[in-house]
């Protein structure tokens, strides 16, 4: 890797920092496709590659995640009881699946590629199609819905490294008709608690390949860190301008940019 793979990664992460403050999704749809192409290029082997995009995805989140969620806080826009009975559960699932993908070869690149891709037209479909609208006000919800939602994020988060926003979003909004506004600084709360977890049993590993002196457990420092430093300039203003704009126009945002990391993963499925 030369000074222009790193400006590049910086810029990539720069957009993943913007799309996690402004959508309340971690930044993960934009850091796993950088991910797959720099590890991969950086010497990381196929039968590692998905255990290093995961935790590497995961590892950055930590960090656009509590950007974007300490700014929700600083704008007014923060909800401490719904995002502990979301994430207090989905740590739990988030660090068991973890285990059994870490402790085998059956979680494969393909498949890997198949569940992201599924879960990306889930999205997609949702947020275009969903005939259900979101109102400015949010009604109060029972603890429980938070709950089963955090379970089930966990497990997505730990399949996909995409933190847990893709799903927490979308249910929030049209399953428990929460504001889009008030879904996504939950999520942004939530994900950092996932990612911590993670985080930390990454840096404590030891996989089965090196391919950095500056390498900690699955956690590359070179390829992350570019990613990291962006976070603290741009989900902030992801932030602001979510706060700013109409509800339909960061769902259609939402579902636009999904759509494109969609066509990826299907010419990468199909074509290569």
């Amino acid at each position: 890797m030369d000074i222009t793979d790193y400006i590049i990664i910086a810029l990539f992460g720069s957009l993943g920092a913007f799309v996690s403050g402004f959508l309340g999704v971690g930044g993960g749809i934009v850091y796993i496709p950088v991910l797959d192409y720099f590890l991969k290029k950086a010497g990381m082997t196929d039968a590692m590659l998905v255990k290093g995009i995961l935790a590497n995805s995961l590892f950055t989140i930590i960090f656009s995640g509590s950007v974007s969620s300490y700014n929700q806080y600083k704008h007014g826009n923060f909800f401490p009881k719904q995002i502990l009975h979301t994430a207090i559960p989905g740590m739990f699932t988030a660090f068991v699946v973890t285990w059994f993908i870490k402790n085998g070869d059956w979680y494969s690149k393909t498949t890997f590629n198949y569940v992201f891709a599924a879960m990306i037209l889930l999205i997609i479909v949702r947020m275009f199609f969903s005939k259900s609208k979101t109102s400015e006000n949010s009604i109060e919800r029972p603890n429980r819905e938070y709950q089963i939602t955090g379970f089930f994020a966990g497990i997505v988060t730990a399949f996909s490294g995409l933190g847990g926003g893709v799903v927490m979003t979308p249910v929030f909004t049209d399953v428990m008709k929460q504001s889009i506004k008030k879904a996504s600084s939950i999520s942004n709360g939530v994900i950092p608690l996932f990612a911590i977890v993670l985080g930390i049993y990454n840096l404590s590993d030891k996989p089965a390949q090196y391919i950095s002196e500056w390498q900690v457990g699955y956690i590359v420092l070179p390829v992350v860190l570019p990613l990291i430093l962006s976070t603290f300039i741009f989900a902030p203003i992801g932030v602001r301008t979510a706060q700013k704009a109409s509800q339909q126009l960061i769902r259609t945002v939402f579902a636009s940019f999904a759509s494109l990391v969609f066509i990826k993963l299907i010419y990468e499925i199909f074509f290569l």
